[in-house]
């Protein structure tokens, strides 16, 4: 286990119910950058949680989402249909923009609302 991997752990801990099954309020003030690694990291697991499904897998959420090909399939797995149109080998960054254009359209469609959390 890595330092980040333990610190963050060690984190997720104080933010647990003591019967370790929910969340609890947590003080942040003065922690925003451990809660914003705690919810990227859960975010991240979530994540790889639903691609698993496909065969694929994140590392790194700004890089591995970047060209829109994994956020493509998450769209599909959780909507439980195909995209319409979508570009499986994006070669450069417009390709990536209009799969990324794509997915977020789909999410629109269905009428869910985003919300930016971290920077």
């Amino acid at each position: 286990m890595t330092s980040d991997e333990l610190r963050l752990s060690q984190i997720g801990m104080k933010a647990r119910s003591p019967e370790g099954h929910a969340a609890k309020g947590m003080q942040i003030k003065g922690h925003e950058d451990i809660w914003v690694d705690i919810q990227t990291h859960t975010f991240k697991n979530w994540v790889n949680e639903h691609l698993k499904s496909v065969g694929l897998h994140v590392e790194d959420l700004a890089k591995d989402l970047a060209d829109g090909t994994k956020l493509c399939a998450l769209v599909e797995i959780l909507q439980k249909r195909k995209l319409k149109f979508w570009i499986r080998k994006p070669t450069n960054q417009h390709q990536f923009l209009e799969n990324v254009t794509c997915a977020l359209n789909a999410i629109n469609e269905d009428g869910i609302k985003l919300v930016n959390i971290g920077e």
